[in-house]
């Protein structure tokens, strides 16, 4: 076959398909990234798969009408920003159904205390959660604060109906109504995290409400979140593990957060190869070390049977 037959073919094989927008080409430009940084796979699968990359690559180019070169470096760690524009892609790619507002998410959350070096009666503490949390809030929120497997643990393996989970936390139905369009969503991100840093200039602000994504984020609104963080001053990547043991690569900031002075470096912890969320961490001198991750949320129409004998918290 020669080459005028394979471009020919080609044309065929793409004829009347949708022309390559960002949106279609986030997701693959997120895999292309990730799989850059890995490993070189043997030469023999790279030999099999190099004409239709090759083909795939040259489509989507001549497709656009760019046709762009990048050189990439699989052993040069990402830029902090590039890491969570590449975290932004994959919410995008890995969405989940969208609950409905009777429904619930079903979701784990492992939380962990460590301790540093000159910090007194600070863990090893940790705690295993499972929720079963109302999408609009309008129902008790169930939890299950399950047994250690191994380790130290402190504190009782409780169930319990929450009439009034989150406080003044957004619920997912709150979230949903946030906006995506990126300077609405800044403004708001800076509103929601003058609570808990006053004073303090508006970047601080937006790091810090990032820790909305301690529960489930509908993908597009945490796609958006990650878009707008990556243009934050003074982030920067290192490597942390997760709640769960396992090693990522993490954008951390590091605030002023008064009371003494305390210095506080919050992070969010991304797989190193899919940079899929996966947690975070604070780190707080005299505080000690905080880590979390959650799970990808599943939709639940009811309770388990077993919360019917469960005891109702009451609210304070």
């Amino acid at each position: 076959m020669n080459e005028q037959t394979d471009l020919t073919e080609l044309r065929d094989l793409f004829a009347g398909k949708p022309n390559p927008t960002a949106d279609r080409l986030a997701p693959a430009r997120a895999a292309l990234l990730a799989e850059a940084r890995t490993k070189r796979r043997p030469r023999a699968r790279v030999a099999g798969l190099r004409r239709v990359m090759l083909a795939g690559g040259l489509v989507a180019a001549m497709t656009a009408g760019v046709i762009a070169v990048q050189t990439f470096r699989p052993a040069a760690p990402a830029s902090a920003a590039e890491v969570l524009r590449l975290a932004a892609d994959a919410a995008i790619a890995t969405p989940w159904p969208e609950p409905r507002d009777d429904q619930y998410l079903h979701y784990e959350q492992i939380a962990e205390t460590r301790s540093e070096k000159g910090v007194p009666n600070v863990g090893p503490r940790r705690i295993t959660g499972e929720f079963w949390e109302s999408v609009d809030g309008s129902r008790p929120r169930l939890s299950w604060r399950k047994p250690a497997k191994s380790g130290p643990y402190r504190g009782p393996h409780r169930k319990e109906l929450d009439p009034c989970p989150g406080g003044n936390r957004p619920t997912y139905a709150d979230l949903r109504g946030w906006p995506t369009d990126q300077e609405q969503l800044r403004h708001k991100l800076a509103e929601y995290g003058k609570e808990m840093v006053l004073k303090k200039d508006t970047a601080t602000q937006i790091w810090r409400a990032l820790i909305v994504l301690e529960r489930p984020v509908p993908p597009k609104l945490q796609a958006a979140i990650f878009k707008i963080a990556a243009t934050l001053p003074g982030i920067e990547t290192e490597e942390l593990k997760d709640a769960t043991g396992k090693t990522g690569i993490a954008v951390t900031r590091v605030d002023n957060l008064g009371g003494g002075g305390a210095i506080s470096r919050q992070s969010f912890i991304f797989d190193k190869t899919s940079y899929v969320f996966l947690g975070g961490q604070e780190l707080v001198p005299g505080r000690g070390r905080e880590v979390w991750s959650v799970t990808r949320p599943q939709i639940a129409d009811a309770l388990p049977a077993w919360s019917k004998s469960v005891k109702r918290r009451g609210c304070v």
